[in-house]
């Protein structure tokens, strides 16, 4: 033990002694420092000693450069296995309209009356283009409006006729655009009104004068029968006194005669009573007859009213529309490409085409050529992104879009080119915030990104790897 702590001393001496070590170069680190063939019992402390010196003269900063650099390694790995990274389909395509370009006809043609549009102007939809001449169809319009409020106004009259009203309501728009017509026809109802009254009136007279006559006849009978009676009993009383010769015969005739013209007078009676019942019984059907027959009339008038007006109302949509019409207006919002007529008072025949608008809709149709290749991973709805070469996407971006249609086979163009026609709808037609400072036009040159789905990293740098696993070894 003394002697070993004698030499501890002496060894750090000669370290001290000893010229810096130099650095090991990377074929002294492989080699051992020693040949442990020679090795002594002794020797083994100062191994260790050299060995512990040689790590103590490492520098930490390589240590932590090589710790950092594999956790840098891990923390890559890592990325490239979970981060995810979109896989498109890539195409190039140009803006197609949404519609085909809209031709502007008119039906019924006529004289160019305004022009309010020139070419290149922007359109909205329903905006006036040009005006024709509607005099005539304006003429035939008020014609058939004007009969149709008779119609309504007839109609409400004979209603309150058919139903025996003593007043009726005009309807408001016969009293808004045609008064006079609205007085004339309560004018007519108060006359029909007043008439049906003096004829019911002169059957009512008529009536209570019958019912007169038959009390008077009535009285007249009960007084015939009593003076009857007492000439039939004076005639009986005389009849013996003449027999006894106290009486003439002159008498006896004279009281004969007075009971025969009695007896003729009470059946004269007796048959005007039943002549002047049925008198009033005509009367009172004549004025049953007469309030149905008025009601009858005013209600086979209001049927062909009412089977009229119908047609008036259709004939009436039609000059309104022919009317409406004469407004030529656009079906799109679109620009105007093409104005095919450009003189006022110019003659415009029907069906001829006048203008020709470019729509511009809020939605765009980008049509792109995807390769046969990718068509498998393609499907309606899929998300798409589309940039337009007319303006640089590193500044303005692009639109969003989705997939809404896909050709049902390959097209080949003159180059022999094959490929898919894919159709996808844009959310809007500008790009950036407001509208109108970046417009897109049909025509214009686009790349269109179709998102086909997700990978990562790891897949990308895999992909090879595998793709030639699958194909090793099976060459022939």
């Amino acid at each position: 033990m003394s002697e070993l702590k004698t030499e501890l001393p002496l060894k750090e001496q000669s370290k001290k002694n000893e010229p810096a070590a130099k650095p090991l170069v990377k074929s002294q680190l492989n080699k051992p420092l020693v040949d442990s063939s020679n090795l002594q019992i002794g020797d083994l402390d100062f191994i260790r000693s050299t060995s512990a010196a040689m790590l103590e003269e490492t520098p930490k900063r390589s240590r932590f450069i090589l710790y950092l650099i594999i956790l840098m390694l891990c923390v890559l790995v890592y990325w490239a296995d979970n981060a995810p990274l979109d896989e498109i389909s890539r195409g190039e395509g140009k803006v197609i309209p949404s519609h085909q370009v809209q031709i502007v006809q008119n039906l019924e043609g006529g004289i160019v009356a305004e022009i309010l549009i020139k070419e290149g102007d922007k359109v909205e939809k329903d905006q006036v283009l040009l005006k024709i001449d509607d005099t005539n169809f304006e003429a035939s319009f008020m014609e058939s409006r004007l009969r149709y409020l008779e119609l309504i106004a007839k109609a409400a009259r004979l209603t309150a006729e058919a139903e025996g009203k003593d007043e009726f309501n005009m309807p408001i728009p016969v009293l808004k655009e045609a008064p006079e017509l609205a007085r004339n026809e309560k004018a007519l109802f108060v006359s029909h009104k007043r008439q049906l009254e003096s004829n019911l009136d002169i059957l009512k007279n008529k009536v209570v004068q019958n019912q007169q006559e038959v009390k008077e006849a009535l009285s007249r009978q009960k007084q015939i029968q009593r003076s009857l009676y007492l000439a039939r009993k004076e005639l009986n009383i005389i009849r013996p006194l003449f027999k006894a010769g106290a009486m003439s015969e002159v008498d006896v005739i004279k009281r004969e005669r007075q009971v025969n013209e009695l007896q003729g007078d009470l059946d004269s009676v007796k048959l005007s009573i039943p002549r002047l019942e049925s008198s009033i019984r005509e009367a009172e059907n004549k004025t049953k007859e007469l309030v149905i027959r008025s009601k009858s009339e005013a209600q086979e008038e209001l049927n062909e009213a009412a089977a009229e007006i119908p047609r008036i109302l259709e004939s009436i949509d039609s000059l309104e529309d022919k009317v409406h019409r004469t407004h030529v207006r656009s079906p799109v919002n679109g620009t105007i490409q093409q104005l095919l007529i450009n003189t006022i008072n110019g003659v415009v025949q029907p069906g001829m085409d006048l203008v020709k608008i470019i729509p511009t809709d809020d939605a765009l149709i980008i049509e792109a050529k995807m390769k046969p290749s990718d068509i498998a991973y393609l499907s309606p709805g899929l998300k798409a992104i589309v940039k337009f070469t007319a303006y640089d996407f590193a500044i303005y971006g692009g639109l969003d879009a989705k997939v809404i249609h896909i050709s049902a086979d390959s097209i080949s163009n003159e180059k022999d080119e094959t490929f898919y026609l894919v159709r996808v709808e844009t959310d809007k037609n500008y790009l950036g915030d407001a509208p109108g400072l970046l417009p897109i036009i049909p025509g214009m040159v686009t790349q269109v990104d179709i998102l086909t789905g997700k990978k990562t990293v790891m897949d990308f740098l895999l992909k090879p790897i595998l793709k030639t696993k699958q194909n090793a070894l099976t060459e022939r």
